[in-house]
């Protein structure tokens, strides 16, 4: 038989990849900070028109943008909560100005201006709900109230630009410029979301691997000592029937001494692979160091540990091949039963240990 010691492998994810998307993630956050200045930039440089009407629509149209800003944020950190809350009330206060005030009479003397506005403003306000809600921490109320925000937003700009006329071609320049900014942040947003989605599954992966490689024997790929414990302590604590069997192996030193430390390797490897493959029912094989095994079945039945030592035993009746030459090796066997021998993890491992050492020296 040739057989190699394993190595140690190599994570899932490569460490080059994990930084690239770190990078990646870095900028894309930078870019959206970068948009929502320009966003806000491009907002501030509308002038004030010639009349009450326009100044009342721009200072409104300001705050409704700004609360967009605010409401994006929001939607990225729930941390933003007080500014957007602050914001929504300053854009309250606009909405209230251009219907109440009498300077915005006439631009309201148009029945069907009155009555969208109206309209436009208890739509806002039903806004204010939602804000309540992702003021207790709700995501699903942040992105609720930011999406509702932005249709109202689009919704007044669209209105103002068809029905006042103040899509000269300089205004129409910078609201194509606002909404390409605007999709240019979506895109951007949904970009470094699903980078964000991707650096955790790779980091949880990554993380499942390392415990799986903390609890397993690096040569033999057998659950290890730790692994061996864990499993112990939790049929403990669920009070699950079963036999602890462990095994210390005859004549391995003979091996390392005589055939060198890689035909030791490989013994060690042939063993635990005939141990795992035994036709036994419902059983689990550990290394626990060295030249020691142990074994769980999950019964206690004397039945079924019987069987076991047999199988056990039958694992050692082939020798070990290597470069040509057959060595032998034996096991001494050890076996404790819970909660029968012992109702405590460490009394079960020291009776099986006992049994064990005593079988090897009456050999």
């Amino acid at each position: 038989m040739k057989a190699n010691p394993n190595t140690l492998k190599p994570g899932p994810f490569s460490s080059r990849s994990k930084i690239l998307l770190l990078i990646l993630a870095s900028t894309l956050l930078l870019a959206n900070i970068v948009l929502l200045k320009e966003t806000r930039a491009l907002t501030k440089t509308y002038s004030d028109q010639q009349n009450q009407a326009t100044w009342f629509l721009f200072h409104l149209y300001k705050e409704l943008s700004e609360l967009v800003d605010e409401a994006q944020r929001l939607n990225e950190s729930m941390m933003n909560i007080n500014s957007t809350e602050l914001q929504y009330e300053l854009a309250w206060s606009r909405f209230d100005l251009l219907i109440n005030n009498k300077e915005a009479d006439s631009f309201l003397s148009r029945e069907e201006v009155r009555v969208y506005f109206d309209s436009l403003f208890v739509k806002f306000q039903q806004l204010e709900p939602i804000l309540v809600e992702a003021k207790t921490g709700s995501s699903v109320a942040a992105n609720q109230f930011s999406r509702a925000t932005q249709s109202l937003y689009i919704e007044m700009l669209d209105y103002v630009t068809q029905n006042f006329r103040v899509a000269s071609p300089l205004y129409k320049q910078q609201q194509k410029s606002a909404y390409e900014l605007l999709q240019a942040q979506y895109t951007l947003l949904g970009i470094f979301v699903l980078t964000v989605a991707m650096l955790t599954y790779f980091y949880q992966r990554e993380s499942k691997f390392h415990k799986a490689l903390a609890l397993s024997d690096p040569l033999t790929n057998l659950a290890n000592r730790s692994a061996l414990f864990i499993d112990l302590h939790h049929k403990e604590e669920t009070n699950t029937p079963f036999s602890l069997l462990l095994l210390d192996l005859n004549g391995f030193k003979t091996i390392n001494d005589t055939m060198g430390h890689q035909a030791g390797d490989i013994a060690l490897i042939d063993i635990a692979e005939r141990l795992s493959h035994m036709a036994l029912d419902d059983f689990s094989v550990y290394r626990i160091g060295g030249d020691e095994f142990a074994v769980i079945i999950n019964t206690a039945r004397q039945t079924a540990i019987e069987e076991a030592r047999h199988h056990i035993n039958a694992v050692f009746e082939k020798p070990i091949h290597y470069s040509e030459q057959n060595c032998s090796l034996s096991t001494s066997l050890g076996v404790a039963c819970y909660p029968q021998d012992a109702d405590n993890i460490d009394f079960l491992i020291n009776l099986a240990d006992k049994r064990m050492y005593k079988m090897k020296f009456q050999r």
